[in-house]
């Protein structure tokens, strides 16, 4: 009788054990991945980039663009500054870099010019895919100074602008900078968050 008793507790407990994953799930705290959905990572991909009816938020697009806006700026400042201490210093090599790093950050600047308010994205579309371009070229042709603790540091943030820009706008930018139009501009928006196998770091 005993013995029937503890089998029973032990296949209660079992049976518990395999219930409580889908009990936490429903209550939204338990992902089957084994990413926590209340980190700041997650919060900030939800909550803060769009609002909880989906919806972007316009304020935190404008500060991501004002924030790429100052980036742009000291980038370019200090690849220049990088480029006078080197090998490269007079060179049509870095003439062609500093070409690529002003481009870029006029672009940016068209881009905060353009869009406003941030309510309509049609207005600053164009100006958003020529943003990405841009620093896809930009870092083609500079990224061998990233051995700059100071110019990798800032190239790294304008990055993370990079990416809520190009999900705002349904635009495809991968981890490597690189820029590929994906057909509909943000329309498309489903069909450049399905492209997750061009982000795989490799």
């Amino acid at each position: 009788m005993k013995r029937r008793t503890t089998s029973i507790s032990i296949l209660a407990a079992a049976i518990l054990a395999l219930c409580l994953p889908a009990l936490v799930a429903a209550q939204g705290s338990y992902d089957p991945w084994g990413r926590n959905r209340d980190d700041d990572y997650y919060r900030r991909d939800r909550n803060r980039d769009y609002g909880r009816d989906g919806r972007y938020d316009e304020r935190y697009l404008r500060d991501s663009v004002h924030r790429l806006d100052r980036l742009a700026k000291d980038f370019e400042r200090d690849l220049d500054r990088d480029m006078d201490h080197s090998r490269e210093d007079g060179t049509r090599h870095e003439d062609r870099i500093n070409n690529e790093a002003r481009d870029f950050r006029n672009a940016v600047a068209n881009l905060k010019s353009r869009l406003g308010n941030g309510r309509d994205l049609n207005r600053s579309a164009n100006q958003a895919q020529r943003v990405l371009q841009e620093a896809g070229r930009t870092e083609r042709v500079a990224r061998h100074h990233f051995d700059n603790p100071r110019l990798a540091s800032e190239w790294s943030q304008i990055r993370q602008e990079l990416r809520v820009i190009s999900d705002v706008y349904g635009l495809s930018y991968n981890n490597n900078g690189g820029y590929y139009p994906n057909g509909n501009g943000r329309n498309n928006r489903n069909q450049s968050n399905n492209d997750w196998w061009r982000r795989i770091p490799f």
